[in-house]
């Protein structure tokens, strides 16, 4: 497994397979927020960083990542369908772990209170509830890393 930045012409296709895996609950957050479906592409383009997941030559999925002072914010994390349940997703987040979040004391991450796998996971990870954000349907877990 390798990771590399995503480069601009994987971002349509990244922001398609996002919206396949979350789009029952995206377009809620997004109407919460009050942004449409093109701003809020661009929000994925500009704010943060995302990163491609690959096995040899073959997308795994992708994270998208956002800085906020001693916090890692994990806006996505998303593993394709045929490379789900077989321990992705753990590494990807030992990854970012070890890897990207250089400064950060936190690690935090959403997850739809539908998404018992993706809680689980996390959980798992050594995530905890710290709110619920109950218009949209999210909690926010986070991970202690200066422990």
């Amino acid at each position: 497994m390798h990771i590399l930045q995503a480069k601009e012409c994987q971002y349509d296709s990244l922001f398609d397979s996002m919206m396949k895996y979350t789009s029952t609950y995206l377009q809620d957050v997004m109407n919460t927020l009050g942004v449409t479906v093109e701003e809020f592409k661009e929000l994925f383009r500009k704010r943060g960083k995302v990163y491609v997941v690959y096995l040899q030559e073959q997308v795994v999925g992708f994270f998208w990542t956002e800085k906020r002072d001693e916090t890692l914010h994990i806006h996505a994390l998303i593993v394709e369908d045929e490379f789900q349940g077989r321990g992705f997703g753990r590494k990807i987040l030992q990854e970012i772990e070890g890897q990207y979040s250089e400064g950060a004391k936190v690690l935090e991450i959403g997850v739809h209170l539908s998404n018992d796998r993706a809680r689980k996971l996390y959980e798992d990870f050594g995530f905890v509830k710290v709110k619920e954000l109950n218009d949209i349907g999210f909690m926010i877990m986070q991970k202690d890393l200066t422990n």
